[in-house]
C-alpha cells in the first residue's frame, strides 16, 4: 500500500523525493461525510513542478461496506467533485449547471475527448434500483397471498358449513319442543271437547245465595257511616267492605256470564281445535324437511344445482314472527279451553272456587276490622292517657303562673326599696356630699337589674298563661276525640261483628 503524501506547511516536500521530511501525520485517510463537498484546494493549483505526480493510491473501505458497485457510506450527495488546476481531466473546460443534476450540484463541463454526466454514487445507486428485483417479489407475493386467500375460504366455507349444520341442530330441537307443546295442546282440547258436558242448572241457585252476603256487606257499610266526622275515613276497614260487595257483584256476573256462552264456547273450541291441527301438521312437514337437510353432506347422491333458490321466498316470515305465532296459537288455544273448563266445570267446582273467595275476602275484612278496632283502642287508650298528662300538666302551669306571680310580688317590694334609697340620697345629702359615690353606682345597678328582672318574669308570665290557654284548648279536642273514638269501638266491635256473624260458610254454598 502507497503511504499518502504530507505536505509542509513552510514548503512543499514530498517524502519520496525528499527523505529528510517530517514524517506524514495522514495514517489513515479521511472519507467526506454525506452532504459535504470535497474542498477545492488541490496541489496542481500552483504551476507545474516536475515532480509532483504521485503514485496511485488504493482507496480503503469499511470492513462492514457493501460491494464496490453498490452506493458505499462514503458517497456524498454532491458528487466526486474535484478541482481544477493546471493539468486534470477538464483543464480546458468551464463550470456547467443543468437541472439534471438535481442534488449533485455542479457536474462535469464537456470538452473534445469525453463527456461525464453522472458522479460515481449516482452510477451506484442506479446499479441497486437495477438490481433490486421487482416482478419477482410481486410473483412470490402473489402466489403467497392466493394460496393463503385460498385456504381461507376454504376454512370459510367449513366453518360456515359447519355453523349451518349446529344452526340446523338448533333448529330441528326447537322445531321438536314447539310440536310436542303443540301436540300436548291439541290433545288437552280434544279432551275438552269430549267433556264438555257441564250441569248448568245449579249454578242458578249458587247466584241466589250471593244475597246474603252481598246485603250483609252493603249493611255494615251503612252503619259505618254513623261515625263521628273524624273517623269518617276511607281506612282498610272500608276498603275491604267495597271490595267484598264488588266481588259478590263480579261472582254473581261470572255465573250469568257462563250460563249464556255455553253453546258459543262449544264452536269456539272447534275452531281452536282445527287451528292448532293445521299448526301442529306445519309443524311435522318442516321437522320433516330439516331433518332431511341436516343429514345432507357434500358427498351426497340427492344434491343438485338449482339456480335461483338464494333468494327469500314470498311468503317468508320472520323469527320473531315464527316464535310470536307459536306463542299466540297454543295462547290462544289454551285461553279458549280455560274459558271451556271454567264454563263446563262441575257444580261443585264453580261453587268451591267462588265460596272460597268469598271466605277469603271475609276473612280479610274481618283482619281488617279488627286491625281498626285494636288500633282504636289503642289510639282511645293512648289518647285517655295523654288527657291525663295533660291536665297534671295544666296544674303544673297553674302553679308555676302562681309562683311567677308571688315572684313578681317579692320584686315589687325589692323595687320599692331600690326606689326609695335613690330617693333618699338624690334629694336628702346637701351641696357637695351628693356625690357619684360606689354606693350611688351599687344603688342604681341594682335598680336596673330589678327592672329587667320583673320585665323577664312578666314575660315568662305570658307566655305561661298562653301555654295554660293551649293546654285547656287540647283537653277539650282530647275529650271530644275519645268521645268520638268510643262511638267508632261501638260500631265496628259490636254492632258490625253481630251482622258478620250470618255470613254463609263454603260448606253452606256447597250445600245450596
Amino acid at each position: 500500500m502507497s503511504q499518502p503524501m504530507a505536505w509542509n506547511m513552510d514548503k512543499l516536500t514530498c517524502p519520496y523525493i525528499c527523505p529528510n521530511a517530517p514524517p506524514s501525520n495522514f495514517d489513515k485517510p479521511v472519507y467526506l461525510k454525506g452532504g459535504h463537498r470535497k474542498s477545492h484546494d488541490n496541489p496542481f493549483a500552483s504551476p507545474y513542478v516536475p515532480g509532483s505526480v504521485q503514485p496511485p493510491e488504493k482507496k480503503q473501505y469499511p470492513p462492514d461496506a457493501p460491494p464496490r458497485y453498490l452506493p458505499q457510506q462514503t458517497d456524498s450527495t454532491s458528487g466526486d467533485v474535484l478541482g481544477m488546476g493546471p493539468i486534470g481531466p477538464w483543464a480546458a473546460g468551464h463550470l456547467d449547471w443543468t437541472p439534471q443534476a438535481g442534488m449533485t450540484g455542479v457536474r462535469p463541463v464537456v470538452d473534445k475527448y469525453s463527456i461525464t454526466r453522472y458522479s460515481t454514487g449516482e452510477w451506484r445507486r442506479n446499479n441497486l434500483r437495477t438490481l433490486t428485483p421487482r416482478a419477482t417479489d410481486k410473483a412470490k407475493a402473489l402466489d403467497t397471498s392466493i394460496k393463503g386467500d385460498l385456504a381461507k375460504a376454504i376454512k370459510g366455507m367449513d366453518d360456515m358449513q359447519d355453523g349451518c349444520n349446529k344452526k340446523l341442530k338448533t333448529r330441528v330441537k326447537t322445531l321438536a319442543h314447539w310440536k310436542k307443546q303443540v301436540q300436548n295442546t291439541l290433545k288437552a282440547i280434544s279432551d275438552e271437547i269430549e267433556t264438555l258436558d257441564a250441569n248448568r242448572q245449579k249454578l242458578k241457585s249458587a247466584s241466589r245465595i250471593l244475597m246474603l252476603p252481598e246485603a250483609i256487606s252493603r249493611e255494615c257499610l251503612e252503619l259505618r257511616t254513623f261515625r263521628y266526622e273524624p273517623d269518617l275515613v276511607r281506612d282498610d276497614a272500608e276498603q275491604e267492605l267495597i271490595k267484598e260487595v264488588s266481588i259478590v257483584g263480579e261472582i254473581r256476573r261470572v255465573f250469568q256470564e257462563t250460563l249464556a256462552k255455553v253453546e258459543v264456547q262449544m264452536a269456539n273450541n272447534r275452531a281452536a281445535k282445527a287451528a292448532i291441527e293445521i299448526d301442529w301438521s306445519d309443524k311435522i312437514s318442516t321437522l320433516k324437511i330439516d331433518n332431511q337437510n341436516l343429514n345432507l353432506t357434500p358427498d351426497s347422491n340427492l344434491i343438485l344445482h338449482h339456480p335461483g333458490v338464494a333468494r327469500w321466498p314470498e311468503n317468508a316470515t320472520s323469527l320473531e314472527y315464527w316464535e310470536h305465532y307459536c306463542k299466540e296459537s297454543i295462547r290462544n288455544c289454551e285461553e279458549v279451553r280455560q274459558k271451556s273448563e271454567n264454563l263446563r266445570g262441575d257444580l261443585m267446582t264453580i261453587i268451591v272456587k267462588g265460596s272460597q273467595d268469598m271466605k277469603i275476602q271475609g276473612d280479610r275484612t274481618n283482619l281488617a276490622l279488627a286491625e281498626t278496632v285494636s288500633a282504636t283502642e289503642q289510639l282511645c287508650a293512648k289518647l285517655e292517657e295523654t288527657l291525663k298528662d295533660n291536665l297534671k300538666t295544666i296544674a303544673d302551669v297553674e302553679n308555676l303562673i302562681d309562683y311567677l306571680k308571688e315572684s313578681l310580688r317579692n320584686i315589687d317590694e325589692r323595687d320599692k326599696l331600690s326606689n326609695t334609697r335613690l330617693l333618699n340620697r338624690n334629694y336628702g345629702r346637701p351641696n357637695v356630699e351628693n356625690c357619684r359615690d360606689e354606693a350611688q353606682y351599687g344603688l342604681m345597678g341594682e335598680a336596673k337589674f330589678i327592672k329587667e328582672t320583673a320585665d323577664s318574669l312578666k314575660g315568662k308570665l305570658r307566655e305561661a298563661e298562653a301555654v295554660r290557654a293551649e293546654l285547656m284548648k287540647y283537653r277539650g279536642e282530647l275529650e271530644k276525640d275519645i268521645a268520638c273514638k268510643r262511638k267508632s269501638l261501638n260500631i265496628d266491635q259490636d254492632r258490625i261483628a253481630r251482622v258478620r256473624a250470618h255470613l254463609p260458610t263454603p260448606e253452606e254454598f256447597a250445600n245450596a
